[in-house]
């Protein structure tokens, strides 16, 4: 029974990779928001006045992500790169519904999606 080691160290850096990025993002996302509070504590310990702007200011960034227009542009970026998948199926193998398109199916629905939350988020305004 022979190993194959390049195979055995393709499957864990495939796995590896994308799980190492997402953990940077959330550390350094955490580390932030650790900076903030400690930033926080010590001007209240300090004795100083927070201006309600920069509370104000301050809840605003914590929901700045969650409007009607970010996820309309979140979602024509999804379409587009779909589009893009789709297309580079097209070059590839000059015909379309190849694997590759199936794989734009996914980023392409969740773009539509997002679209259509964002439609509907701007009419409740």
């Amino acid at each position: 029974m022979d190993i194959d080691v390049t195979g055995i160290i393709a499957i864990v850096s495939g796995c590896a990779v994308p799980i190492g990025i997402v953990a940077i993002v959330f550390y350094f996302r955490h580390r932030n928001r650790m900076e903030m509070q400690k930033t926080l504590r010590m001007a209240i310990e300090k004795g100083a006045d927070l201006p309600a702007d920069f509370l104000e200011n301050l809840n605003q960034m914590q929901n700045a992500r969650k409007t009607p227009a970010n996820d309309i542009r979140t979602g024509l970026i999804l379409i587009a790169v779909a589009l893009g998948l789709v297309a580079l199926d097209l070059a590839n193998n000059s015909f379309i519904m190849g694997k590759l398109s199936g794989v734009a199916a996914i980023p392409g629905f969740i773009g539509v999606a997002l679209l259509i939350l964002g439609i509907i988020g701007n009419r409740k305004k």
